[in-house]
């Protein structure tokens, strides 16, 4: 039974792709002694099944659990996408 799932999962894999999506969420803004500002970030890392749409205000995929996420944010943000399958 086993080695019946390893064959499955293998096959699975040969088909459907799999994807890590980090976005870089804008955390706090520090200002500084001589007056310039540092933004921080916040990343949130999505093991993503499937990307619809990818821009830096707006995403829109579904993850390995199949679950449909979609995210818009106001200001544009920094996002990083790696093929892990």
């Amino acid at each position: 039974m086993k080695t019946w799932q390893k064959f499955k999962n293998w096959i699975i894999a040969l088909f459907i792709d799999e994807y890590e999506l980090t976005i870089y969420f804008p955390d706090q803004v520090v200002e500084q002694q001589d007056g310039s500002k540092k933004i921080g970030f916040n990343p949130k890392t999505y093991t993503v099944r499937k990307l619809k749409k990818v821009t830096n205000t707006h995403f829109k995929f579904v993850t390995v659990n199949k679950n449909p996420v979609e995210i818009k944010t106001v200001d544009p943000v920094g996002y990083d996408i790696v093929k892990t399958k």
